[in-house]
C-alpha cells in the first residue's frame, strides 16, 4: 500500500482500523460460555417478556430492552426462558445470535464517538465539515436526531443528552436571531414584533441613532441642532421639523463634539476625507454643517419633511461638498476594525450615503401611530433575501482554517475539579483578551472553540448537577485533561500501550477463563476483587 493512499485516506483508514479492532474485541468468543452472564439475566428477561406481549414496570425507558426482544426475535427466540444467572443455554435459545445483533451496536459506537471527537476538534488525524448546507451536515443533523431519540428512550438519564443538543440549539438560534435589527430593514422593525414607540416626525432639538457597529449603545446617539447662524432657534419655543434642504449640526451625545470633516484623507479609503469629532458646543465652525437631502420615503414616495424609519436621506458637507458614507472599508485594529466612515465627493447616488432615523427621543413630540408604518410583506420579503445575491465587491472567504486542537486522555477523579476550574479559567481570559481585540483566533477558530466549550460544560453541567441517583462507574467520573503539545504523541503512546497490555491481562475477563485457577493469580490485583473462587 502506497504512503500517499494512506495518507490521503487517513480520515477513513484510522477509524476504519479502530471499527475492526471493536470487532475483534467484541465478537471474539462471544459464544465460549453457554451460561447466563452479567447484564443478559436482567435485560434479556425483559426482552422475553416483550417478546410474550408482557407488561412489567421497569426504572428506565423501554427501547434497550425492546432492542434485545428485537434480536431474540430475529435469532428466532420464542421468549420462554427465564435467565436466571449462570443458568445453562438449552439448544432452544439462539444465545450466541443474540449477543452478536446486541454487540453490533456496541461496534457502532466506536466510528459514531470517533468522528463525534473529530467534529468537536479532538483531533486533526480526520476531516472536517464546514460547509452549512453539505450533505455531511444533514447527515449528522439525522443521526443526532436518531441518537437522543434512542438514548432517551433506553435510559431516562438521556434526558440529559437531549437538553444539551436542545439548550445548544436554542443558543445557537439565538445568536443567529440576534438583534434582527441590524438584518431587518428599519420598515420592517415598524411592525408590532418591536414594538416601536418613537415618534413619527423629527425635529430640531431630537436625539437620533445613526449606527456603524453591529451594536448599539449611546455612542451612537446624536443630537439634530441648527446651524451656529441659526439665531431664531428657540429650544422651548414651538417645534421645527427637519425637512429637506435644513442645515443642522450633528453633536455627539456622550462626548459632545460635532461630527465634522477637513481636508484630510481619510484613513482607509483614500479618495475620501475623513470624519471626526469637532470642537464642542461653543466653538463655532462652518465644517460642522450638513445639508439634509431626502431621497425618498419607502412609505409615502417624494415628501419635503423627514420621517423617522421611512425617509432614506443623504447628509451632505456644506463646506466640502461631500456625502457621508459608511461601507466597504475596515479600520485596523486600532479602530477595531469597525467599519470606516467618511466623506465622499464623488458618488452622491451611492446607496451606502442613505440614511434614516432609526431611534429618536423628544419628550415633545407625541409617539408615532403604528399603522403609518406598516410594510408591506413582499418589500420585506425581497430586502430579508436579497442578502442571498452577493454584492459585486464582496470575494469568497476561505475555508482552509484549522480548529483547536485539544487532547482528552483518560485522568484520575481528583482532576475533576482542577480541569474544570483551568477550563473556567482559560475561557474566562481568552474572552478577556478577545474584547480587548487581541486576535489569538480566527472568527471560525473562535466559533468552534466556543461551541466545543459550551458543549462540553453543559454537557457536564446537566450530568453533574441533576445526576441520577445510582450505581457510579468508573468512567461516570473521569473528566478530560489536556496535555502538552510535545509530549502528545509520547503520552498517547504510552497510555495506549498500558491499555493494550491491560487489555490483554485480563483478557480471560472479557472471553472466558480457562485452565487452572492457579494459572491465573496475578488477575486478582485487589483483594475486593472476586475474579474467581480459589
Amino acid at each position: 500500500m502506497q504512503p500517499e493512499f494512506l495518507l490521503q485516506n487517513t480520515e477513513v483508514i484510522v477509524p476504519a482500523v479502530y471499527t475492526l479492532l471493536s470487532c475483534w474485541t467484541r465478537f471474539h468468543r462471544i459464544g465460549a460460555s453457554n451460561t447466563v452472564v452479567w447484564d443478559e439475566a436482567h435485560f434479556s428477561k425483559l426482552g422475553s417478556h416483550h417478546l410474550k406481549r408482557e407488561f412489567y414496570f421497569d426504572v428506565h425507558s423501554r427501547l434497550g430492552k425492546m432492542t434485545v426482544g428485537l434480536a431474540g426475535l430475529l435469532s428466532g427466540y420464542g421468549g420462554r426462558f427465564e435467565f436466571k444467572p449462570g443458568e445453562v443455554y438449552p439448544d432452544t435459545v439462539p444465545y450466541v445470535a443474540m449477543r452478536v445483533m446486541l454487540a453490533t451496536f456496541g461496534v457502532l459506537m466506536v466510528p459514531l464517538a470517533w468522528f463525534t471527537s473529530v467534529e468537536l476538534g479532538m483531533a486533526q488525524w480526520a476531516c472536517r465539515w464546514f460547509c452549512l448546507f453539505s450533505i455531511d451536515r444533514w447527515v449528522w443533523l439525522f443521526f443526532t436526531g436518531i441518537s437522543i431519540g434512542c438514548v432517551t428512550r433506553v435510559k431516562m438519564i438521556g434526558l440529559f443528552v437531549t437538553a444539551l443538543v436542545g439548550v445548544y440549539t436554542v443558543e445557537d438560534l439565538w445568536d443567529k436571531f440576534g438583534d434582527t435589527r441590524l438584518i431587518m430593514s428599519h420598515p420592517f422593525q415598524t411592525h408590532d414584533f418591536y414594538k416601536n414607540p418613537n415618534p413619527l416626525d423629527v425635529a430640531f432639538g431630537s436625539r437620533v441613532t445613526l449606527k456603524n457597529m453591529d451594536w448599539g449603545d449611546n455612542n451612537n446617539e446624536w443630537n439634530i441642532l441648527p446651524a451656529w447662524c441659526d439665531k431664531q432657534y428657540d429650544p422651548e419655543g414651538p417645534l421645527r421639523y427637519l425637512k429637506d434642504g435644513d442645515t443642522i449640526r450633528l453633536s455627539h451625545v456622550p462626548t459632545g463634539r460635532n461630527l465634522s470633516s477637513h481636508t484630510v484623507t481619510a484613513p482607509v479609503s483614500k479618495l475620501n476625507y475623513e470624519m471626526s469629532g469637532y470642537w464642542n458646543l461653543t466653538v463655532e465652525d462652518n465644517h460642522d454643517y450638513w445639508q439634509v437631502e431626502i431621497v425618498d420615503d419607502t412609505k409615502r414616495g417624494s415628501v419635503g419633511q423627514v420621517h423617522s424609519l421611512t425617509t432614506r436621506m443623504r447628509f451632505k458637507h456644506l463646506a466640502l461638498g461631500c456625502y457621508l458614507r459608511a461601507a466597504n472599508a475596515v479600520l485596523p485594529q486600532w479602530g477595531f476594525e469597525q467599519i470606516e466612515v467618511s466623506c465622499e465627493e464623488n458618488n452622491k447616488k451611492d446607496a451606502h450615503t442613505y440614511r434614516n432615523v432609526e431611534s429618536r427621543w423628544n419628550d415633545r413630540l407625541p409617539a408615532g401611530n403604528m399603522k403609518l408604518y406598516k410594510s408591506p410583506f413582499l418589500r420585506d420579503f425581497w430586502t430579508s433575501n436579497n442578502a442571498l445575491i452577493p454584492d459585486p465587491d464582496k470575494k469568497d472567504m476561505s475555508l482552509d482554517l484549522e480548529a483547536v486542537r485539544l487532547a482528552f486522555p483518560p485522568s484520575r477523579h481528583e482532576d475533576v475539579t482542577i480541569s474544570l476550574g483551568v477550563a473556567l479559567l482559560t475561557f474566562t481570559v481568552y474572552i478577556l483578551r478577545w474584547q480587548r481585540k487581541y486576535n489569538d483566533m480566527d472568527a471560525r477558530e473562535w466559533d468552534h472553540f466556543l461551541y466545543v466549550g459550551k458543549i462540553a460544560f453543559f454537557g457536564w453541567a446537566f450530568h453533574y448537577v441533576l445526576f441520577l441517583s445510582r450505581v457510579t462507574y468508573l468512567h461516570h467520573y473521569v473528566p478530560p485533561d489536556a496535555e502538552l503539545r510535545r509530549a502528545h504523541a509520547t503520552a498517547f503512546g504510552v497510555l495506549v500501550s498500558i491499555l493494550v497490555a491491560t487489555f490483554w491481562w485480563f483478557s480471560g475477563v472479557a472471553f472466558g477463563i480457562d485452565g487452572p485457577v492457579n494459572e491465573h493469580w496475578g488477575l486478582k490485583w485487589r483483594q475486593t476483587w472476586n475474579i474467581y473462587n480459589d
